[in-house]
């Protein structure tokens, strides 16, 4: 079975559609990679599938549901922060995103 011919033309539209930016130079090169893809589905099809059940799973009897337990996880903030020098007081230091202060209002004495 040959695998489908695709021209240069066919895989830049593809590359386009899937938002591939792509040389020039590489069209020729995908066009037979996509063509030998293309050639292994349609060796697929022209299997006999007549009687062939449909399989629901890849196991005849799929493992039991794991129970739903809480258990206690790794402390994460203690693995990671001494992994960084801009921590301070058990925090992550990071840079000022804002300059406006979102506090509490002021409120006036008087």
């Amino acid at each position: 079975m040959t695998a489908p011919r695709l021209d240069v033309d066919l895989v830049r539209r593809v590359a386009h559609l899937a938002r591939l930016r792509v040389a020039e130079d590489e069209l020729g090169g995908l066009a037979r990679q996509l063509a030998g893809v293309l050639g292994h589905f349609e060796a697929l099809q022209g299997v006999d599938t007549a009687g062939v059940e449909p399989l629901v799973h890849a196991l005849d009897t799929p493992g039991a549901a794991a129970p739903d337990v809480v258990a206690c996880g790794a402390d994460p903030r203690g693995a990671l922060l001494p992994l960084t020098g801009h921590a301070r007081e058990g925090f992550f230091v990071v840079p000022r995103v804002l300059d406006a202060d979102f506090g509490a209002p002021e409120r006036d004495g008087g």
